[in-house]
């Protein structure tokens, strides 16, 4: 089954009441693993953006499971939501990591938007469901942990704002009607959500890399983009603060995508470890394949477990800010980890294309660098831990 059994588990700790969630994610499992899986390494091998696959996301309401009812959203819990995401990356990391930014995004929205600006983004271009795609503009070529020192420049011109500057390493704005850009005002950093089909808006070139092929990497160029008023985002100046919560919930989605890239690399090592045959018998039976199987197992685990605990804080309104960071750094250097392992026990065909296992490898390389680079993320948990002190 593609709801695996530690899945189960933790929602029993979280909703130890609630049975309809675990239907609900036995369907989106099925799902997965009907419709999703079997393109991936095409995905991948092409570099096709998965737009079939989110279509198909979309109509299984996968986009909209955490958020309000009001703006055509699930209405259930982030840990389900999370749990979701695993299996998605589970079955195709491309498909799943487009789903994260789309909801950290729309988060924000929700979070710091006027009523008029949630009600138009959300629900009526269908950003929540998805029926709409929107991009994360924040890196650019002179900063990317450095946010602070951004170059791009927004001048306010009545009720429009006019928008200069470049962006670069955004994941698929070519493929996205809309971009939240975070540019320097007069007040300080802000937040935009732009059109891409804004005069002044142009997509440049796109940026070939090792993982996530079917996702696009490109950078943007703003000349003279305007932009009406009420697509600030929140107040003027609270561009890095809005940022920050923003990222704090992309970095559990993340988190939730390296596991479920882990637990794919397991279950092809299990699988393979069984069938394969040395020295007259499976090389399941050999003490130093049980040893990385025993390792994937536990780091899979540990990282799981502090994912969902990262969602469930969420889920309560309390500061995640902590759980977040945890959860994504473990997560993504535990994901690099099994994935290697993985590729160890299979050997020569590890290398290569045979068993499609390099992929899951590729595209965890990238978790340990967006949204909070792992050097980052060790600085921000000894922060707040002295802070905390």
């Amino acid at each position: 089954m593609f709801y695996v059994s530690e899945q189960r588990n933790i929602i029993d700790i979280y909703h130890p009441a609630a049975q309809e969630y675990h239907s609900l994610l036995n369907s989106i499992g099925e799902f997965c693993e009907e419709e999703i899986l079997h393109g991936a390494k095409r995905i991948d091998q092409e570099e096709i953006f998965p737009a079939d696959n989110l279509v198909e996301t979309t109509k299984r309401g996968l986009f909209a499971l955490p958020f309000p009812e009001e703006y055509n959203g699930g209405g259930k819990p982030f840990p389900v939501y999370i749990a979701a995401l695993e299996m998605l990356a589970k079955a195709c990391a491309n498909t799943a990591l487009h789903v994260s930014i789309q909801g950290m995004i729309c988060e924000g929205i929700r979070l710091f938007g006027d009523d008029r600006m949630k009600m138009r983004l959300l629900k009526e271009k269908g950003l929540v469901e998805g029926r709409s795609l929107i991009a994360f503009a924040l890196t650019e070529p002179c900063c990317g942990s450095d946010a602070k020192s951004i170059q791009s420049r927004a001048v306010q011109m009545g009720d429009r704002y006019v928008l200069n500057g470049s962006k670069m390493m955004i994941t698929n704005p070519g493929e996205s009607d809309y971009a939240l850009v975070f540019a320097a005002t007069r007040r300080g950093i802000s937040a935009f959500v732009v059109s891409t089909a804004e005069h002044g808006f142009k997509v440049m070139k796109t940026m070939p890399k090792l993982g996530f092929r079917g996702n696009q990497l490109a950078a943007i160029q703003l000349e003279e983009c305007e932009v009406a008023r009420e697509d600030l985002l929140g107040e003027e100046g609270r561009g890095l603060e809005y940022a920050k919560h923003i990222l704090n919930v992309g970095r559990i989605t993340i988190a939730a995508i390296g596991t479920g890239i882990a637990q794919a690399a397991f279950e092809k090592s299990v699988n393979y470890s069984k069938k394969r045959k040395a020295f007259g018998e499976s090389i399941s039976q050999f003490q130093l394949v049980q040893e990385k199987l025993s390792d994937m197992a536990t780091q899979i685990s540990a990282a799981r477990l502090l994912t969902y605990y990262a969602g469930f804080l969420k889920d309560q309104g309390k500061d995640i800010a902590l759980a977040a960071s945890q959860a994504k750094l473990f997560s993504s250097e535990s994901a690099i980890k099994v994935c290697d392992h993985a590729i160890q026990i299979h050997g020569g065909y590890g290398y290569t294309d045979a068993y499609d296992v390099h992929r899951h490898w590729r595209d965890a390389r990238l978790l340990t660098i967006g949204e909070g680079t792992s050097e980052m993320l060790k600085l921000l948990i000894a922060h707040l831990a002295l802070k905390d002190e």
